[in-house]
């Protein structure tokens, strides 16, 4: 079994075999949130901004405290994308001159935990960090070319990271809330250091009793 996914069994299981008495007071949380990521550091060299879309699931054990699983998914154009260039081939009398298309794209499956700060009425501010693993994938195409031409590519690769940030929560009715959440991924790759900031707007649904 990879090991993104025994962590996703390992935190289910964990909630599952909370104490009772915990789990009769807890809050079950579904959230999504849609937005955007920015490229930070060395990989704002190759990357562009993108869109971002993530999927939570979890419990607020306490007032203060929760825990969950996340799945987020960031895509966006390199930064030759659309770029048009002429092949060095010494093998053919006029070298092909191509438009390249360069995608990005990145998942993340892990686990994160929030500690809700002053909270007031139907406002709760929170501070909240993750760990998990990071899928990245890089592609290069062409969309057009002078003639015929191979140039196409493909690299992936899996890699531990963390991510920190805060947000806002408001319930709008019943279970339902709105908010905001912006974070910070940090992504332990070798040759790039992949950072990406994300912003985005959270739906949350919970029991309309809490």
């Amino acid at each position: 079994m990879p090991k993104r996914w025994m962590m996703v069994a390992g935190a289910l299981l964990l909630l599952c075999m909370a104490p009772q008495a915990v789990m009769a007071d807890a809050e079950s949380m579904l959230t999504l949130t849609m937005g955007s990521h920015t490229p930070r550091g060395a990989f704002s060299g190759v990357a562009e901004s993108g869109s971002m879309a993530g999927l939570s699931a979890g419990y607020r054990v306490t007032r203060w405290f929760a825990t969950g699983v996340d799945f987020n998914y960031f895509g966006s154009s390199g930064t030759h994308n659309g770029d048009v260039i002429t092949i060095d081939d010494p093998g053919t009398e006029k070298p092909p001159t191509v438009t390249l298309v360069e995608k990005w794209a990145v998942t993340n499956l892990g686990l994160h935990a929030k500690v809700f700060v002053l909270e007031r009425g139907r406002f709760a501010p929170y501070l909240r960090a993750g760990a998990g693993t990071y899928s990245i994938r890089y592609s290069q195409d062409v969309s057009a070319a002078s003639s015929g031409t191979t140039l196409a590519g493909v690299e992936a690769a899996s890699k531990a990271g963390i991510n920190v940030g805060a947000g806002l929560r408001c319930r709008v009715f019943g279970g339902t809330s709105l908010g905001f959440e912006t974070l910070y991924h940090q992504i332990f790759a070798r040759k790039v250091r992949v950072n990406l900031l994300t912003t985005g707007v959270t739906v949350g649904f919970g029991p309309t009793g809490n």
